[in-house]
């Protein structure tokens, strides 16, 4: 690649990697559909590799495709602060820097950042990625968005985000196993069962999920509570998410992962039944920063809306 994308190629990509549509990502930056799939296709071109499987059910990112989107999405960002920067002058801006897990980030947090920062263009917000939850805090981290199960000693904790997962599957795997959906894209009787037996039940970090579910949906077949411990295991939720949308197997995701996919018609779930998780996502910060002012407009921000998001 001998030049770097455009910040266009790169908004339309990030928008299509969030949205699974380059119809509806198309309307998130305000350009025609096939302009969309023209800058995509040129960032393919330029990459030298596929970002998206296209097919009759429409988008799916590609292992590189997540890998890029995980890496730009941050890039994007810091742009866009950089932008508030120049015009508001660096001492205006008060820093602020945050660390947050990347699918929080990508499928929560991105989609909707953009009104904070419209509304606070004195706070430089700055992100990076969190891996896994840690008491401790490094460099010049403020805060950071964790899925863990809430305040330490030393640590102020507010809840952004409650976790209840549910399974999914691609309509492919469905139709594959010879079930027909019925009106409004639900399983006749009897075929959860089937389904949950005979395709693999793909696991995430959230350890025990399967087990847990099984038992809240009262379902205790003893073939089943052996394949909830042996499912093939995708540590991040995207990743998870991509391999039942590939129709892999069976994922338990929370709706704010899912939700995309599912009303695009690539997913589809397969119960109502949820299980809560016992972790969920937490903004926290070390008590030292309590009462920083950047900080206390931004937890006030991410709380309310969190308010307005039906738990998830």
């Amino acid at each position: 690649m001998r030049h770097l994308p455009s910040t266009t190629a790169l908004r339309c990509f990030d928008a299509s990697a969030r949205l699974l549509s380059f119809t509806k990502a198309a309307q998130a930056v305000n350009l025609t559909q096939s302009a969309v799939s023209h800058h995509i296709q040129l960032l393919e071109r330029e990459l030298g590799v596929e970002l998206f499987e296209r097919d009759r059910s429409g988008l799916k990112l590609t292992a590189s495709g997540q890998r890029y989107w995980e890496d730009t999405s941050t890039v994007l960002h810091q742009l866009q602060r950089a932008a508030v920067r120049a015009v508001a002058g660096d001492q205006a801006c008060i820093q602020l820097n945050i660390a947050v897990a990347s699918a929080f980030a990508n499928y929560w947090l991105m989609p909707r950042l953009g009104r904070f920062v419209d509304d606070n263009q004195d706070i430089n917000l700055s992100l990076t990625n969190r891996v896994d939850a840690q008491n401790i805090f490094v460099g010049n981290e403020d805060a950071a968005i964790e899925l863990c199960e809430g305040a330490t000693p030393g640590i102020e904790a507010r809840e952004v985000l409650s976790l209840v997962y549910k399974p999914y599957a691609a309509a492919a795997l469905i139709e594959r196993s010879g079930i027909t959906l019925t009106t409004g894209r639900a399983l006749p009787e009897g075929a959860l069962t089937h389904l949950l037996l005979n395709f693999p039940l793909i696991r995430t970090s959230m350890a025990g999920a399967w087990t847990a579910w099984l038992a809240e949906a009262g379902l205790s077949n003893e073939s089943l509570a052996e394949k909830a411990g042996r499912g093939p295991v995708y540590a991040q939720a995207s990743l998870a998410l991509t391999a039942a949308m590939s129709g892999i197997g069976i994922a338990l995701l929370p709706n704010y992962i899912a939700r995309s996919a599912t009303e695009t018609g690539q997913l589809v779930r397969l119960s109502e039944i949820g299980w809560r998780a016992d972790r969920s996502y937490f903004l926290r910060w070390p008590s030292k920063h309590s009462g920083a002012a950047a900080l206390m407009r931004f937890e006030a921000w991410i709380l309310s809306q969190a308010e307005t998001e039906q738990t998830c």
